[in-house]
């Protein structure tokens, strides 16, 4: 089924209304979840809603619960989200990192008691378009590790996404990736559409290479692979880095990580600002010109153009948005028995 943006929206806002979220926090999850559809990633779009009902249900999600920075300096921050919607806290992390790589160039914000914050490339993106290059990552407590570290076969890290972003005077240039082969939502999807799991990027819980989803969730539950295949070793280095950002820097050891049923994150954010050298004026320009020496390449065969990290997402997000965004049946289902718990008719809307 298609469902256009406005509708989708509307839809998103009234559930978490529903769910007892105030206006302001069910419009930011709301706009975070259908802007991930938009642009094309659907394992953090509205696929995300049932989970997060069940964890407002639970107490693991409690709305309304005060966001606050808990300690800062002229340029970095930790934010608690006090176990509110994790977009909710990420959001004012964000303006926090902003602010202060406005005023001293650059920035450093983590967080604690956050859960789950979707689509990292959608904070880059809003740092990006304020002027900064923006790093970001997120690590996920105990209950979401799925990811085995290289050569292993327990479960031991989250699938722990990378994002960056840079202005240009169009569109941000914008990579956003897990530092596993895949994300544990893309393989839900697909168990939903009736796909398979791609060569290299799942075992059972027996260690054997699967493609199917219902073989990955079990029980007992397989595990996901580090990002590289053979070379997993790479994938497995950067999803350390981002244990040490996401929690450990942040005053959050392994044995104090969020337990419990909830995926909590271990949000990180670095912002720059051209100031810090004295790049204010020449920056963009200078990103424009690489992006122009980059396009330049000739196409190998087969591959029709050369395009920027996250290019094809804006072309994905231009069609959905005049198209309307497709939602597969099972994902649509689920969608709206989650609604009713709440007293909302999503059906309405499809």
């Amino acid at each position: 089924m298609l469902i256009k943006y406005d509708d989708a929206r509307e839809m998103c806002i009234s559930i978490f209304l529903g769910a007892g979220a105030s206006p302001s926090e069910a419009e930011i999850v709301s706009d975070g979840l259908v802007e991930s559809n938009l642009m094309g990633v659907d394992s953090h779009g509205m696929i995300r809603i049932p989970q997060y009902l069940g964890e407002v249900k639970s107490g693991a999600i409690v709305p309304g619960a005060p966001v606050e920075v808990i300690f800062q300096t002229p340029n970095s921050a930790i934010v608690d989200g006090n176990h509110n919607f994790g977009m909710v806290c990420a959001e004012h992390m964000v303006m926090t990192a902003i602010r202060k790589a406005e005023s001293a160039n650059i920035a450093v914000v983590s967080s604690r008691h956050c859960n789950h914050v979707g689509r990292l490339g959608a904070y880059t993106c809003v740092m990006a378009e304020s002027g900064l290059f923006a790093f970001a990552c997120a690590n996920g407590g105990r209950h979401g590790h799925l990811v085995t570290p290289f050569g292993g076969l327990d479960g031991r890290l989250s699938t722990n996404p990378i994002s960056y972003a840079a202005p240009t005077s169009s569109d941000p240039i914008v990579l956003d990736m897990s530092t596993s082969t895949i994300a544990e939502g893309k393989i839900r999807l697909m168990q939903q559409q009736g796909r398979k799991i791609p060569p290299m990027c799942a075992i059972d819980a027996d260690g054997n290479e699967t493609d199917d989803p219902s073989a990955f969730y079990g029980p007992p539950m397989g595990r996901i692979l580090p990002l590289g295949g053979p070379f997993g070793y790479k994938g497995y280095g950067l999803s350390m880095m981002v244990e040490i950002l996401g929690s450990a820097l942040s005053g959050v050891g392994p044995k104090e990580e969020y337990e419990g049923d909830s995926y909590m994150n271990g949000f990180f954010i670095l912002a720059i600002s051209p100031a810090v050298f004295n790049a204010s004026g020449t920056f963009v320009g200078h990103v424009d010109a690489l992006k122009e020496y980059v396009l330049s390449s000739r196409p190998r065969e087969g591959h029709g153009k050369v395009s920027m990290p996250g290019e094809p997402d804006f072309s994905v997000r231009a069609d959905r948005m005049e198209k309307g965004i497709p939602i597969a049946d099972g994902t649509w289902e689920t969608i709206a028995l989650a609604a009713e718990s709440v007293g909302v008719d999503a059906r309405r809307y499809g």
